[in-house]
């Protein structure tokens, strides 16, 4: 029986002028809080992707959005349910962590722009995102975490 593969997925923490992250409550999902993440389109560079998935999932312009940097950390994880996309496709989800900036203004955060995959958001400091964060998706945040807190210290 062939295995299927892991889906490419960027999974982002996208921080504000005060260094706090961006974190999305799922749509549907009370209480479920993770980082804004997407599959990877493989006509995109995983660059355009992380950008994209930004633009998309805060509903912000483009222009307030800017990549810091790819960070080491990396998690894969096989799917609980496998979503109807992914279905005789993928088994689970690879995620590379991408460090963005966000430059805008709050009001301009609009998550209904687009096929809406969070209800509501908010700035968290990395101990809120410990606390908040789905706990089955936090220990694959826990790295990206870490090195996010290396590069705060640092600028």
């Amino acid at each position: 029986m062939k295995v299927l593969p892991l889906r490419p997925n960027v999974c982002l923490l996208i921080c504000n002028a005060v260094g706090q992250l961006f974190l999305g409550e799922r749509a549907g999902c009370p209480g479920v809080w993770q980082f804004p993440q997407g599959g990877v389109e493989s006509h995109l560079s995983l660059e355009e992707n992380a950008l994209k998935e930004a633009h998309e999932e805060m509903g912000v312009p483009l222009v307030h959005l800017r990549i810091i940097k790819k960070l080491n950390a990396t998690h894969a994880y096989e799917f609980d349910v496998v979503p109807e996309y992914a279905i005789g496709k993928w088994r689970g989800q690879a995620q590379s962590f991408w460090l963005l900036a966000y430059s805008g203004s709050d009001s301009e955060i609009d998550l209904s722009q687009y096929d809406a995959e969070f209800m509501n958001w908010k700035w968290c400091s990395v101990s809120e995102v410990k606390q908040l964060a789905e706990p089955k998706r936090l220990p694959g945040y826990l790295a990206a975490l870490s090195e996010y807190e290396e590069w705060a210290r640092e600028a």
